[in-house]
């Protein structure tokens, strides 16, 4: 045989099927390499190439793992393959360009093929053997490439962005072991068939923050970093969304960073397919994933179901289950969706889990009807766990799903009338506050009532039960003004419209004189407490439930304004009830357990209230298990009570032991933790431990203050410790500073005749003595 050009003889022998693309066999001949052709005349040690122009801006990825996957063999000599795999746009070609510049000293010869065809991985062949020899016809210039390819070393093969795994497959086997080849693909094969390709696997992620950053500043010379983080974050560190935005910016006078995202949230469809002045229309976040939706629409009409509601869902990673009605319940059809999409990169799966890139959700949005949307607020109200505040086992789940319920909320329109949504917004708001994430509830109940108002009216039933939440979730978060302000109109509209003795009004004015009773408004709260435990007992009977709470809550008043005997008296009648009517093991009884040992360690009689702590401690473990709320509670009283009762370490020992345990269970911000953190730092100040005691106080009151604002009760009893903690620890002028200031507030945001104002006046006095004993 005879290759033209040269008209240099070249010796083959044999004939070995080759296939190269679909349905192609070709004859792979075996080629001496004395008689091959030179390879291109080029002067010295130049390396033959035809790679693309790479980008001059290129941070954040390591090369040296790609060429850890590409090791050379005996001698020096390069084998080796590899593919790098991931979400469209994440940067795969770009890294495989940068490694072969960088490491260009390893090779003869490198090669870059489009491989999304086997029609153009034939034509990437042939261009091969045009480059080194020239060739009569295309197959014989492919055939020619091969056995080049078989016949040579020190050479780099990269097929770029393979769509379909039978496109080179049989090119693979024929060249493998020769030198070295690249793959970069969407496609996520599992380990099953890399090993089977013998491919080294690389999954690319989006960018670290930093390099984001630096990528972003670096394309548009603004020096902002700031706004470069916020941008950076809206566009979740893809890099090729990052190059779109950078390209963006630099052509438009006056635009920066922020005015990006403007135009990302007004204008998203628009900004997504814009490359800028230059680029290319196919190589934006828009058109890639939209080509790779296509292919895998035509395959999988649940797929393509899937994907449109985990459009309008968070990022984060969302429980499979949730999706499964898509899917008639049929859990292997689910599977082999999910499967699909993620070969595809489209989205990320872990054990029992799926996620999803925020662009890629952004660009489906973009590109289908907005029915995803209220499917995925069926889907989520359908996967709502039972009962939060009992089944503690629920927690992780409803944890997983807040996030998604925040999505579909932010993304309906502000006209809606989608009633399924409000509901799975209250759920939501309603275990926030029950966590402990008392802004975010507040502000969760404000939006729900304003949907309320504007879809059911003032008056209707659903919007006076959401009024009532939001007043409950300004007293938890400490704005006691508001609450009690909030419950006063509820309760003369609640009168108006349901009228005196309906148990929405009456639950109305159990939960103001509680607003009360924490607003330091003790007589009122007593008086409004007592008459209502009169119209409930005439209303609703003796033995109903909200006849007991309004029992409880008068007697938790008793105790408050330090009428110890009639709390006790009034604790241990309703004991006696409520195990008759609800049974021993009821929520509400073990509840009026802890309150009536709580009443008898305020009684002096501790001795009995330990007896009864540690009682209820194994009951409700028993019922409700170790990390339920009320089991934690009841350990704070039992070592509060060991405190009292002078058993020191083992108060020590328990609170310590709780502080990690309510940390792990609730979180550093949660209420919970923080007054256990208060009630130890109070250990070590009544254990003589002052500066260990003032060290405590003093962080615990940064995060109060971060966590419950400075107006909440208990900043305010943090802030009354602290400078208890100050005087014992003989900082007596600190102490008057800090009582003066406290007094203060105090009156600002209680009354005069509070007891806790009192209090601080009596703190105020001691202080005020000790600093004049130390002048003295």
């Amino acid at each position: 045989m005879t290759a033209g050009g040269d008209r240099r003889p070249v010796s083959v022998q044999g004939g070995q099927g080759v296939q190269v693309g679909d349905n192609n066999w070709q004859t792979n001949v075996g080629v001496d390499a004395s008689t091959l052709p030179p390879a291109q005349r080029v002067a010295g040690d130049a390396v033959v190439h035809n790679l693309p122009p790479a980008s001059g801006a290129f941070v954040g990825r390591d090369l040296a793992v790609l060429a850890g996957l590409l090791p050379g063999g005996e001698g020096g000599v390069v084998v080796g393959q590899a593919a790098v795999h991931g979400l469209g746009g994440i940067g795969k070609t770009e890294l495989v360009l940068h490694y072969a510049r960088e490491y260009a000293g390893r090779y003869r010869l490198m090669w870059w093929v489009t491989a999304d065809t086997a029609e153009n991985v034939g034509l990437g062949l042939a261009a091969l053997t045009r480059r080194l020899h020239p060739a009569v016809t295309l197959v014989d210039a492919q055939e020619w490439a091969v056995g080049w390819l078989q016949s040579n070393r020190d050479w780099l093969l990269v097929l770029d962005n393979v769509e379909r795994v039978e496109d080179i497959r049989k090119l693979l086997g024929s060249v493998m072991g020769q030198g070295h080849v690249v793959v970069t693909t969407r496609l996520d094969l599992g380990r099953a068939w890399w090993t089977k390709l013998q491919l080294s696997p690389l999954r690319l992620g989006v960018l670290e923050r930093a390099a984001s950053v630096a990528l972003l500043t670096e394309l548009t010379g603004l020096p902002d970093a700031a706004a470069a983080n916020r941008l950076a974050a809206d566009l979740g560190d893809l890099p090729l969304a990052l190059e779109q935005a950078g390209a963006y910016i630099s052509q438009h006078a006056g635009l920066g960073c922020d005015e990006y995202r403007a135009l990302l949230a007004t204008r998203f469809g628009q900004v997504a397919a814009n490359g800028g002045e230059g680029g290319a229309a196919q190589r934006t976040v828009a058109s890639v994933w939209q080509v790779t939706m296509n292919t895998i629409r035509d395959r999988s009409a649940l797929a393509d179901r899937v994907m449109r509601v985990l459009g309008w869902l968070a990022p984060e990673a969302l429980p499979d289950d949730v999706l499964l009605p898509l899917a008639d319940d049929d859990a292997p059809a689910l599977s082999d969706a999910l499967t699909l999409l993620a070969s595809y990169s489209m989205i990320g799966r872990s054990v029992g889990r799926v996620s999803v890139h925020r662009l890629v959700q952004a660009v489906t949005r973009a590109g289908t009807p907005p029915d995803g949307l209220d499917q995925a607020v069926q889907l989520l109200n359908a996967a709502l766990p039972d009962d939060p505040m009992r089944n503690v086992a629920t927690w992780p789940r409803w944890d997983e799903l807040l996030p998604h319920i925040d999505s579909v909320l932010t993304h309906l329109p502000g006209t809606h009338e989608n009633s399924v949504a409000l509901n799975i917004g209250a759920c939501a708001a309603g275990y926030r506050q029950f966590q402990g994430q008392v802004a975010e509830a507040v502000a969760a109940f404000e939006r729900l009532l304003a949907d309320r108002r504007r879809m059911l009216g003032d008056d209707h039933p659903q919007t006076l039960i959401t009024r009532n939440n939001l007043a409950a979730a300004y007293r938890e978060a400490g704005r006691l003004a508001e609450a009690v302000a909030a419950f006063e109109q509820l309760l003369i509209d609640s009168r108006r419209v349901l009228g005196d003795d309906h148990p929405e009004t009456l639950t109305t004015r159990g939960n103001l004189a509680a607003a009360c009773r924490e607003a330091g408004r003790l007589a009122e709260a007593i008086a409004a407490s007592e008459q209502l435990l009169i119209d409930s007992r005439r209303v609703l009977g003796d033995d109903h439930p909200h006849t007991l709470t309004t029992r409880n809550n008068l007697a938790v008043a008793y105790r408050e304004a330090g009428r110890a005997a009639e709390a006790v008296a009034a604790f241990e009648q309703l004991l006696i009830d409520s195990r008759r009517v609800l049974g021993d093991d009821d929520l509400s009884t073990l509840t009026t357990r802890g309150n009536l040992a709580a009443a008898y360690r305020e009684a002096g009689r501790v001795a009995k209230a330990v007896a009864a702590f540690e009682q209820l401690l194994i009951d409700s473990r028993r019922v409700l298990s170790d990390d339920h709320p009320n089991t934690l509670t009841t350990r704070s009283n039992l070592a509060l009570a060991y405190r009292e009762a002078s058993r020191v370490a083992e108060a020590f020992a328990a609170f310590e032991q709780l502080l990690i345990d309510a940390r792990r269970v609730f979180g550093d911000d949660h209420p919970n933790t923080l007054i256990t953190r208060s009630n130890l730092a109070l250990a070590y100040r009544e254990a003589g431990r002052a500066a260990k005691a003032v060290a405590a106080f003093e962080q615990l009151l940064i995060d109060a203050r971060r966590v419950f604002g400075d107006d909440h009760p208990e900043t305010l009893a943090i802030r009354g410790n602290l400078a208890v903690a100050y005087g014992e620890a003989g900082r007596e002028a600190e102490a008057v500073v800090a009582f003066e200031q406290l007094l203060i507030d105090a009156r600002r945001v209680f009354r005069d005749d509070d007891p806790s104002t009192a209090a601080l006046l009596n703190g105020l006095g001691a202080a005020a003595a000790r600093a004049a004993n130390g002048r003295a």
